[in-house]
């Protein structure tokens, strides 16, 4: 098996950045439950993102409050392509290079379990690795779980480590040279008043330390090159909450958006920018998508509700609420220029999405989704936008 992962995956450089809820939930004895929180996203394979298909409370329909873009008349309408059959699979994912989308199959159908590769022009699902754990941005290390330990394997060696993570979840840093884990106090089960350590360490798992303790709050992710973490919460139980930028030399904390519960947080492929609704607020104009830069420099504020995804640095995909289109449909939000483009139209490109189950390539060139139709993976080519003057 060894042999065959190297030729088949290293050979051909498949690097993943793989946003899946379900892979990650197949190994839940690596995540405590009783100490789960918001599934978050710093672009790292082990770090997955999902948001809510049905929004928490009502809004208006998203044309109503937003100036929209449309690209030209002459832009060349896409088709989606299926490339998978048989009722295959949920929960895709990509290789970097945009080349295979990347699957996980439970064997529910007498497959062998395991991670799948199938070509972007659709193909014959290969079996890349039966081994189900947490990978690095680089695809180089995996950590998973056996005998109540945490152990990180080097593929290209075969050497292991165990690391002092307790059994919990670990993340990679995008360079791969840190970790981070959780460690949850126990008794308290609300979730405003449970506290969190949030621990980093040497890859090998050496200088161990805890960083900061977050009251009600999770980690995030890293930023400012790995020279500081993004945790969310309190971080003093009579403190404001919200999303703090936290040193990893001192733990000295910086307030970057002060929210209570900031939902469905997700933070860009380089670690800039930091997308999140938030619902039921006391002031109703706070509801809605945040965007907010992780060196506290800007923050954007859309009154609506939607579906999200990054398709590059700076360009968040996003499939509105739209109670009245006879489908999903995409927009996408440029940051810096702060434009909102209608990338498809509703009543010509209705995307038969299932259950919010889609992610763009790394390249942002399409989206895999899994149709609500024949529950098959579809690619669909997103289309490019014009070039500003």
């Amino acid at each position: 098996m060894i042999m065959h992962l190297h030729g088949h995956l290293i050979g051909k450089r498949l690097i993943f950045v793989c946003l899946s809820l379900t892979f990650i939930a197949f190994m839940g004895v690596l995540s405590d439950a009783a100490q789960a929180g918001p599934i978050t996203s710093d672009g790292n394979a082990n770090v997955p993102a999902r948001i809510t298909s049905q929004p928490p409370f009502p809004t208006s329909t998203p044309e109503s409050v937003l100036p929209i873009s449309h690209l030209p008349r002459n832009n060349p309408r896409t088709l989606p392509i299926r490339i998978s059959e048989g009722e295959c699979c949920p929960y895709p994912c990509w290789s970097s290079n945009s080349e295979w989308v990347m699957l996980f199959d439970a064997g529910d159908n007498g497959e062998t379990p395991g991670l799948y590769s199938i070509p972007r022009e659709g193909g014959y699902p290969t079996l890349l690795t039966e081994r189900i754990g947490v990978y690095s941005r680089d695809w180089s290390l995996v950590a998973y779980p056996e005998a109540g330990a945490v152990y990180i394997e080097r593929w290209a060696d075969g050497d292991r480590w165990v690391v002092p993570s307790p059994g919990r979840r670990i993340f990679f840093s995008p360079s791969g040279n840190q970790i981070a884990w959780e460690l949850g106090s126990r008794g308290i089960r609300h979730p405003d008043l449970r506290q969190n350590a949030i621990w980093l360490a040497e890859l090998d798992g050496g200088a161990a330390r805890e960083v900061v303790t977050v009251n009600g709050g999770h980690f995030i992710g890293w930023a400012a090159g790995e020279k500081a973490i993004l945790v969310y919460g309190r971080l003093a139980p009579d403190g404001p909450a919200g999303i703090w930028r936290v040193s990893t030399e001192d733990g000295a904390g910086r307030l970057l958006f002060e929210v209570e519960k900031p939902r469905s947080l997700l933070l860009s492929p380089e670690g800039g920018w930091l997308a999140f609704f938030m619902a039921f607020e006391n002031h109703p104009d706070r509801n809605g998508l945040w965007i907010v830069g992780m060196d506290g420099s800007a923050e954007q504020h859309y009154p609506f509700i939607g579906a999200y995804r990054w398709r590059n640095e700076g360009q968040l995909l996003v499939i509105p609420q739209d109670l009245d289109a006879p489908g999903a449909y995409l927009w996408q939000i440029d940051i810096h220029e702060d434009i909102v483009w209608q990338l498809t139209d509703p009543l010509l490109d209705a995307l038969p999405i299932a259950s919010n189950d889609w992610q763009p390539s790394p390249d942002g060139s399409a989206i895999v989704f899994r149709s609500h139709e024949d529950h098959n993976l579809w690619v669909f080519p997103l289309p490019e936008l014009p070039i500003s003057p």
